[in-house]
């Protein structure tokens, strides 16, 4: 039987001896690789571990498109073996840079993909300027030191508002009545309002120029002319639709009468001081052509006396004087 045995291994042990004879003696050691290979040209092995995903070749070809040659000898020269180790781990992977650690996790196992993501960390530890040429990875997840994109640059701003005007016209046609306890005096004609300044508060000079009219004082029947102008400060209050102002200041009026019904009509003048406010509404914008609506009062604290031949000192001429009158706004 042992016999028997012996013969029926013998073809085996040849096919064996002949298949070791096939095998080429390993005698050298392989020369370390200047260009693609895994070694620096120092001798020292720069990437290290058991990994097959992703490799050592694979990871130092995606680092040298990442860092310069030359950077990458003079930061590995004077480490220890294997500065650069990698680890796999399965569904992840562990890199190793200069005894700074890092773990990632790539379950499909894409080996090309890992090297990518193990030699962006490798570049970041040993020459973190170099990423700032590199573009953003297009294979998520894209390693946290690659640079974002830049930051859009801010909104400009809006223009802004132009001043207001330094100079206002106001033109408009006018109403005007004069109201005492024993007579009334009504006038039309035409009110000219003018501001120089800016802010709040500017100064307004204005001029009224109106039609003669009739009225009756003492029981005489009068032509009644009156030329006034005014001068006073306007405070002006901005609002989103309309901008409301309110005036203060004092009137000087040429007051001319004339008996109407008398034998003898002879003319007589007078000056009429008073003090005057406004209060008006102006339409926005503020610059360029718009319109306004104003109401004003007069007081006259000593009315002029009417005298009309023979009947000698008729009256006094009205005490108050309201108007209003509305029109365009011109400011530049």
């Amino acid at each position: 039987m042992p016999w028997i045995l012996l013969a029926a291994l013998l073809p085996f042990g040849g096919l064996a001896q002949a298949a070791d004879a096939l095998q080429p003696k390993d005698t050298t050691e392989a020369p370390a690789s200047d260009l693609n290979g895994t070694e620096s040209p120092g001798g020292v092995n720069p990437i290290g571990g058991n990994s097959l995903c992703p490799t050592a070749d694979a990871t130092w070809q995606e680092l040298l498109t990442l860092v310069p040659r030359e950077h990458l000898d003079a930061r590995l020269a004077g480490a220890s073996e294997g500065p650069i180790q990698i680890e796999d781990l399965g569904g992840k992977f562990r890199i190793s840079v200069l005894h700074r650690e890092r773990e990632y996790r790539e379950e499909a196992r894409d080996c090309a993909h890992r090297a990518r993501m193990a030699s962006i960390f490798a570049a970041l530890i040993i020459d973190p300027a170099a990423l700032l040429e590199v573009a953003p990875c297009e294979h998520p997840p894209c390693f946290a030191g690659v640079p974002a994109p830049p930051i859009p640059a801010p909104a400009p701003k809006p223009p802004a508002p132009p001043p207001p005007p330094i100079f206002r016209l106001d033109l408009g046609p006018l109403f005007m009545m004069g109201v005492d306890a024993e007579k009334t005096s009504q006038h039309w004609g035409g009110s000219l309002r003018m501001t120089l300044g800016r802010g709040s508060l500017v100064p307004v000079l204005g001029a009224v120029v109106v039609a003669p009219a009739e009225t009756n004082v003492g029981g005489v029947r009068l032509r009644e002319w009156r030329l006034p102008v005014d001068l006073g400060m306007r405070v002006v209050m901005p609002g989103s639709w309309v901008d409301l102002y309110g005036e203060v200041g004092i009137a000087l009026a040429l007051l001319s009468e004339r008996a109407l019904d008398l034998a003898v009509s002879n003319s007589r003048t007078a000056l009429e001081f008073s003090g005057r406010v406004g209060l008006g509404i102006r339409l926005k914008p503020e610059r360029g052509l718009t319109t306004f609506v104003a109401l004003q009062a007069e007081l006259v604290p000593d009315p002029p006396s009417v005298f009309a031949l023979p009947w000698g000192e008729a009256g006094r001429t009205p005490r108050y004087w309201m108007g209003a009158s509305m029109g365009a706004s011109w400011g530049i």
